[in-house]
């Protein structure tokens, strides 16, 4: 027993070291990183500081913003990386970096380049969060004060886990998974938007981090499309939804089935999805088929409906398959058409499934999925209906 408290003291000293009032002093704890490219090609580094002080409740006078930006200029990441110290006080730590934000116009221009360095330096970890600053800049993003959060970055990673969880059409993608798909050649990237909801200019005010309704807020929106490196376009939020049951990364969403009265619905709280790919070849050609199977419960009634009979049950499943269907159709339609891009991994079920078909296809592989016939098919199970299977709605007075 002595020697299991002794193990334990010594991994908390060992574990809480980085963290002590003395390496607090030393260094900058950097939790945001933000990459712009400027009108003379040099890359913009945005890095995004902690201020110990004001985070911390003990020490906190609420007068200082909790967290502190630093910028500089470079012809490489590691360069404006290095230009930095000229201006900050405190060497810069890497660790514990939360979001990774690349601007809108440096993502047009392709970003490989400037991601090599945190591919190869071991003091960047993979497992941050790569977003992209939708119609703005990466240091526009990481220089707002947001509520709740008071750590900018903080509030990124956060509202993205969260709403990845409950709301399909975004993407938490983190930087070692970029890595993957960067490389991958049966499937082209796709990165979750940012965009900044209200005034720009009073975001960097103090007052929007104390209003009880702040002016500036962050939202994620649409998905970026990515062809190798570079920014093509944006799936819109649709469009999202269809991607993300695809690649079989929606854990739980809702589903609106229209009531007779066009204005009134029924939302169907999807639990669970399980999303399958299968290829065949026919006539020497592939043919893709799309297998989605999602389990899910009544969430709110709108209109008068009875839903202790199994036929009631059948429809709303029925009519949740078809509005899934519709949004896969037509993710698959705006990448085929608009794109010419696969970014659903399909390739990469082809090259499994068909090596020696795919060795002779793969350079051209976008333009063979262009062609490629795709079925999809969604099954959906309704479980619950809720505590009440008869809805108050039906015996409401007229």
């Amino acid at each position: 027993m002595k020697l299991r408290l002794i193990v334990v003291y010594i991994s908390l000293l060992i574990l809480s070291g980085c963290w002590n009032s003395r390496e607090l002093n030393e260094i900058g704890i950097a939790v945001g990183l933000g990459i712009d490219k400027t009108e003379d090609d040099q890359v913009l580094l945005t890095v995004q500081l902690v201020n110990p002080a004001e985070i911390s409740t003990k020490q906190s006078g609420g007068s200082r913003a909790p967290i502190v930006t630093y910028q500089e200029k470079g012809d490489s990441l590691f360069e404006a990386l290095r230009r930095m110290t000229k201006t900050v006080p405190r060497k810069t730590y890497f660790p514990h970096l939360r979001m990774l934000v690349i601007g809108e116009k440096a993502a047009e221009e392709g970003i490989a380049t400037s991601l090599d360095l945190m591919e190869r330096d071991q003091e960047f970890r993979p497992d941050f969060y790569v977003v992209i600053a939708k119609d703005h800049d990466a240091q526009d993003i990481l220089d707002l004060l947001v509520p709740v959060e008071k750590i900018t970055a903080q509030n990124l990673f956060t509202k993205l886990e969260t709403s990845s969880k409950v709301w399909a059409p975004t993407a938490a993608l983190k930087f070692g998974d970029l890595l993957d798909q960067f490389t991958s050649q049966g499937k082209h990237p796709v990165i979750s938007g940012v965009q900044i909801i209200g005034d720009e200019k009073a975001g960097k005010q103090m007052e929007n981090l104390q209003s009880v309704d702040p002016s500036t807020r962050l939202q994620y929106n649409d998905l970026a499309v990515f062809e190798g490196d570079r920014l093509k376009g944006w799936l819109d939020e649709s469009q999202s939804k269809g991607y993300n049951y695809i690649i079989s990364d929606v854990t739980s969403t809702i589903v609106n089935i229209p009531c007779k009265e066009e204005k009134d619905s029924i939302s169907i709280e999807i639990l669970n999805t399980n999303s399958k790919m299968t290829s065949k070849m026919m006539n020497g050609q592939p043919h893709m088929e799309v297998n989605v199977k999602a389990t899910g419960n009544v969430g709110e009634v709108e209109c008068p409906i009875n839903l202790q009979t199994s036929e009631t049950i059948e429809r709303l499943e029925k009519q949740t398959e078809k509005d899934i269907e519709m949004q896969i159709n037509h993710a698959i339609t705006v990448a085929k058409e608009d794109f010419q891009l696969d970014i659903f991994g399909f390739g990469d079920e082809i090259h499994r499934a068909h090596p020696a078909y795919w060795k002779r296809i793969k350079s051209k592989w976008d333009e063979t999925f262009v062609d490629m016939p795709i079925n999809v098919k969604v099954e959906v199970n309704i479980r619950q209906s809720g505590r009440r299977s008869n809805p108050f709605i039906n015996n409401l007075k007229e």
